[in-house]
């Protein structure tokens, strides 16, 4: 089918929030939209669709971006690689699936940095929209204490499947146990906002089909593909969008230019057009398109159209420590699949009955409050530490970062709220191995292990992304600037700390072997001083990144404004993980997601 010379709206990027935004929009069958995705459609590759399988995509360019950071500093020259979607579904594609969800403080502080109605309470609705939620069997809400689940909480018709799936083993059983023995048990449902303690994660998973949901199978489901009024078009490669200044000053986004195949072609967009390419992928579209630092711009002889030095500022991610414990002989864990007998079995065994290891996410998680607090005198030593360090000028030209800090020094100071996120990860991970994930996330080392990952909620450091050069082609260059604030080290070490007292407390200890190997440290983390040391060896990314076309005030440096409109323009928008101001807690995708549903209705209320 050829394309049309206009659509109402283009939308650059079909993954995550692209294809929702599309869907929801072209509901109204008067509504036009065309979505360009620069990867391939492979809906029907089995590495997609089984949720075991998720790390075979990653590393692999047919699927994944293949992103890495600049060299960083405060991770002693590393470089840290980043799996991006590059493929129809976007990250959601080819992600872990863990269905986690942001605190009610979190998400309320978008609203006290400039943004008017985007609050939790705002936005909880589409947490719902979003999903349908399948309760478990009773066995399996018994093994995995989901009694914490708020039923009338979860989404009851969304199009993305959320299940717990059938596979659970001891680690799972026994996680939420050791952290009620830590006086620790989960305090309310996290949907809800407002829980923090140990839990099982649910995820995105058809609980009929045991194959992953996402935007590409679920939003850009077989109806919406038959609608006439939308067109996906794949191995689209956005290059900028087409703008043109009114006789009021204002930027107008005219259409959008792209390669198909090493054709350059160019569309015309009517209404607008929407901006859902990420964290690393909007901004640079958005310098290649004359919107950015007017000296970025004129260093690779790009015409400025709008001068913001904020486009690809903000960049926030959670760092993560990995620590591996070698498992008790009789407690499975997934290094078995590295025996590709193993591995061929649990492929045979899925793709004929739909059970097995390959079914179901066994993640868990926790969140915590500062460590400090669990001892006597916390308090007092926290207001300490951050009398200390704050303010301090991570990012001095950034004029949000007085207020960013205050807001989080208050999210750190509230027992309700949660600054780590611990995640149990039932097979080996060794940093030390590689930068890239298929280096450090296969098992290289003997023996069978479980992993305690221990991921920052709330970073303090701020990096960038920007262009590198005026071709599309070439990757933007990431720098997350990690450990730059010496707050995120400080924090990280005392949970980091804080996982001896896990690993020696019952039942997770049982099942672990006693006086076993360790990854990367062979002995035991005793002091603060050491748990210090551990972050610039070991730490990777949660793959969360966020906030690079901020949404707010442009004077507080923004790129969007309430209405995710970019500042500046009458009809561009950005729609995706890079307006959040602060990064929420937890894994993003639940959060785009709801952003994306919020999205499309405002987009339909200035239709009207």
């Amino acid at each position: 089918m050829a394309l049309a010379d206009s659509y109402d709206y283009v939308i650059a990027g079909g993954g995550t929030s692209g294809l929702v935004v599309a869907s929801r929009l072209t509901e109204d069958p008067t509504v036009t939209v065309l979505v360009l995705e620069a990867g391939a459609d492979r809906l029907s590759d089995s590495r997609i669709t089984t949720p075991g399988l998720a790390l075979t995509t990653w590393d692999n360019p047919d699927f994944d971006w293949q992103f890495m950071t600049t060299p960083q500093v405060g991770l002693n020259g590393r470089t840290v690689a980043h799996p991006r979607g590059r493929t129809l579904g976007g990250s959601a594609a080819i992600n872990l699936g863990l269905i986690t969800y942001p605190s009610k403080s979190g998400v309320d502080s978008w609203e006290k940095l400039g943004n008017e109605g985007w609050n939790f309470e705002a936005l909880q609705p589409y947490f719902q929209k979003f999903h349908t939620y399948t309760p478990p069997s009773k066995q399996v809400h018994d093994l995995l204490a989901l009694d914490y689940m708020d039923d009338d909480a979860q989404g009851k018709s969304g199009p993305i499947k959320v299940s717990f799936g059938d596979f659970h083993g001891p680690l799972q059983r026994d996680w939420p146990e050791t952290f009620k023995r830590l006086s620790n048990k989960l305090t309310a449902d996290p949907l809800t906002g407002l829980g923090h303690g140990g839990h099982s994660n649910p995820a995105s998973i058809d609980a009929e089909s045991k194959t992953r949901s996402h935007a590409g199978s679920n939003y850009y489901s077989p109806e919406a593909r038959g609608r006439s009024n939308l067109r996906v078009l794949t191995e689209a490669l956005v290059g900028k969008i087409v703008v043109q200044t009114s006789s009021k000053s204002v930027v107008v986004a005219k259409g959008v230019e792209f390669s198909l195949h090493g054709q350059a072609q160019t569309v015309r967009a009517d209404k607008g057009v929407i901006l859902a390419a990420g964290a690393f992928q909007s901004p640079q579209i958005l310098e290649l398109s004359g919107i950015g630092s007017r000296a970025l711009l004129e260093r690779y002889n790009i015409e400025t159209v709008i001068d913001n030095q904020f486009v690809g500022e903000n960049l926030q991610d959670h760092p993560v420590v990995t620590l591996s414990f070698e498992a008790a002989d009789d407690t499975p864990t997934g290094d078995v699949l590295r025996d590709p007998q193993i591995f061929a079995a649990a492929i045979e065994e899925y793709n004929e009955f739909k059970t097995g290891f390959l079914t179901a996410s066994t993640y868990c998680s926790a969140y915590m409050p500062v460590a400090d607090f669990l001892d006597q005198g916390g308090e007092a030593k926290l207001a300490e530490l951050l009398d200390k360090y704050l303010p301090y000028d991570a990012s001095p030209a950034f004029p949000a970062q007085k207020q960013q800090y205050e807001l989080l020094r208050a999210m750190l100071q509230s027992k309700d709220d949660s600054s780590i996120q611990y995640v149990m990860a039932p097979f080996q991970i060794n940093v030390h191995a590689g930068a890239k994930p298929t280096q450090y996330l296969i098992p290289t080392t003997e023996g069978n292990y479980m992993t305690l990952c221990v991921a920052l909620n709330h970073p303090f450091s701020r990096g960038s992304v920007h262009i590198t050069s005026a071709d599309p082609m070439d990757k933007p260059r990431i720098d997350p600037r990690y450990l730059s604030h010496p707050l995120d080290n400080e924090i990280l070490a005392r949970h980091v700390q804080y996982t001896e007292k896990l690993v020696a407390t019952e039942p997770l200890a049982s099942l672990l072997k006693k006086g076993g190997r360790r990854i990367p440290a062979e002995k035991h983390v005793d002091t603060l001083d050491e748990a210090r040391r551990l972050g610039p060896q070991t730490i990777t990314s949660n793959f969360h990144p966020t906030g690079t076309c901020a949404m707010m005030p442009k004077e507080l440096g923004g790129v969007v404004n309430e209405r995710l409109i970019v500042h500046g323009t009458s009809n561009l928008r950005v729609v995706d993980a890079s307006i959040m101001p602060l990064e929420p807690r937890g894994n993003i995708q639940s959060s785009v997601y709801a952003i994306a549903e919020r999205a499309a209705d405002l987009i339909r209320e200035d239709m009207r």
